[in-house]
């Protein structure tokens, strides 16, 4: 007897790695009236077969484990369909270099290849237009772009880079550090217009994903969007934002930019036998729109980044012209480019020497302007001035499908990035700065506490007194009880131990409580659990060294307790 929602297989699908081989199946099962492809991971678990409204008989293991050698029975008949799991380009076997669209169509066209895993909205912002634009209309587009603000048009050009990044990668992110409605968004839209329009209005576009997301969700999305221009959209940091919120952004640019800039993978991945497995990586140029960055980002992920500052009124972004329709006019012409750009690259000999070429002029047509770079911190720019020009370089892509002139773009352009560039140097060596002067600030921050009443000192037993030596009472936080006869102390508490250095130990709660009640930059955005390692890097701790696992922090005795502290070099404070 054959069941009535017995699944029958019409497809096999074979998943492509990066490196071409098989990297895991799927099928498209028919149960009743439901068509689904599932993988084959999928059918493992009850909730793989829950979305067939027909099925009724999945919820028992011994029954999946029927139905998934029927399945595989009937798939291993079928012809294998290859399969890839994010867009670009891929080296298909027997069909060679092939781009994927995030819609499933490919360039060229003829090729065989399923894609699986784009979001609906990207699917349907990937179909093609209802027609193509002519070269002329191509050309006015691009004079538009150039005449409403310089940082549309680089926005183009890293764009238009990003569609060549598996043939010649840019390890580095492009970032919008904008004010609130200055048009970073229309600015960064410009880029992602070259394959997407959004349906079914063309605003707001359809980001790669919302900063506010989870690191997972990004880090899945951003892996997806392989060859094509990218939008993390929107970091929504004010001068008033917790540290909370500010560290868990911290947290999300420090996955993108190091994994964009050192290509490597965003997070780790183990099986559940925790063999490594493959992770998610970043396979574009990743745009970013902050309304402001992290006050305390770290200088190492501005080396690793591309930084256009805005303003509302400044002119980087004719934001009324896009706002009033100009944006919606170049939707046509921007989608003509893009494809057009796939084409042009699809027939180079050697796109690595072509794109290398491109990067070269580009360089040529930027350094004129790198004068402005300031003297301090200009020496860390260099890796940030070769990324700029590789990103600066895609408007000679742009010019080779549009024939216009590939210095004229770069000179709307060079000049204020340059500017921007400028800033950004001096940002980084602010950085570079408050970092190399961590102690300085741990010791300002823990002298106010004490003459604040919000720490006090005490002794090696836990006694509350004035124990460290050539330093008054107030110094040390501490006052005589209203009957004389000892010390009061408010606050977190601070041990004097003479013999370990001397040090004075304190719990890495109470003291990152105290750092950020200070309020300044250099400190006060560290998480608990990130605090020891940075202040043992900075020469502010004592290391331990009998513990391996606990270098950064001691077991102390303290009167009857056991107590996990830090051990403050004492001379951070006070002269001794």
């Amino acid at each position: 007897m054959v069941l009535d929602w017995a699944p029958y297989v019409s497809e096999r699908l074979v998943v492509l790695g990066d490196d071409g081989k098989s990297a895991g199946r799927y099928y498209t099962i028919t149960i009743g009236s439901d068509t689904l492809t599932k993988s084959l991971a999928d059918l493992r678990t009850a909730d793989g077969w829950n979305d067939f409204s027909d099925d009724n008989g999945a919820a028992s293991r011994s029954i999946r484990e029927v139905l998934i050698n029927i399945v595989t029975d009937q798939g291993k008949r079928l012809p294998r369909i290859p399969v890839v799991t994010h867009t670009g380009w891929h080296r298909l076997p027997d069909a060679g270099l092939t781009y994927v669209y995030a819609d499933g169509r490919t360039y060229p066209s003829d090729r065989y290849v399923r894609i699986i895993g784009a979001p609906e909205p990207l699917r349907r912002a990937a179909e093609p237009l209802e027609r193509t634009a002519t070269t002329a209309e191509c050309r006015e587009a691009v004079s538009d772009i150039a005449a409403h603000g310089w940082a549309p048009l680089m926005a183009l050009s890293v764009g238009a880079r990003s569609l060549a990044h598996s043939l010649r990668p840019v390890s580095a992110t492009f970032i919008f550090d904008a004010a609130p409605n200055s048009g970073k968004t229309s600015a960064a839209n410009v880029g992602r217009s070259l394959l997407l329009t959004a349906r079914p209005k063309p605003w707001p576009p359809v980001p790669t994903k919302g900063m506010n997301s989870t690191v997972t969700d990004i880090e899945c999305a951003i892996d997806f969007e392989g060859d094509m221009p990218t939008l993390l959209d929107d970091i929504p940091l004010t001068r008033v934002s917790s540290a909370v919120e500010v560290r868990d952004m911290e947290k999300k640019l420090e996955y993108v930019i190091r994994a964009a800039g050192n290509a490597t993978e965003i997070k780790g991945r183990r099986n559940r036998d925790l063999t490594p497995k493959p992770g998610n990586r970043v396979r574009s140029i990743p745009v970013i729109a902050a309304q402001m960055l992290p006050p305390s980002m770290q200088e190492s992920l501005y080396r690793r980044s591309v930084v256009a500052y805005l303003s509302r009124e400044g002119g980087e972004v004719d934001w009324r012209w896009y706002k009033e329709g100009g944006g919606q006019r170049l939707t046509v012409p921007l989608r003509t480019i893009g494809d057009e750009i796939i084409a042009h690259l699809y027939a180079l000999e050697d796109p690595d020497s072509y794109l290398q070429a491109l990067e070269t002029q580009a360089f040529k047509q930027l350094a004129p302007h790198l004068t402005v770079l300031p003297a301090k911190g200009s020496d860390a720019m260099d890796g940030v001035v070769t990324a700029a020009a590789a990103m600066l370089s895609g408007l000679g892509l742009v010019a080779a499908v549009t024939d216009r002139d590939m210095a004229e773009l770069i000179d709307v352009v060079a000049a204020p990035l340059a500017d921007s560039l400028a800033q950004q140097a001096t940002r980084m060596h602010q950085q570079s700065t408050a970092h190399d002067d961590v102690a300085t600030a741990v010791g300002e921050a823990l002298r106010k506490a004490l003459y604040r009443r919000r720490a006090h000192i005490r002794d090696d037993k836990g006694a509350v007194g004035p124990v460290v030596p050539g330093h008054s009472e107030q110094d040390q936080g501490v006052s005589q009880n209203r009957a004389g006869t000892g010390w009061d102390g408010k606050g977190s508490a601070l041990y004097w131990l003479p013999d370990r250095g001397p040090a004075l130990g304190i719990t890495t709660s109470n003291l990152n409580m105290l750092l950020k009640d200070s309020g300044d930059p250099r400190v006060n955005a560290y998480a608990d659990r990130a605090l020891p390692e940075v202040l043992l890097q900075a020469g502010v701790t004592f290391r331990n060294t009998t513990q391996k696992d606990r270098v950064a922090s001691h077991r102390v005795r303290v009167g009857a307790d056991n107590l996990r502290l830090l051990l403050l070099k004492a001379d951070l404070m006070w002269e001794l």
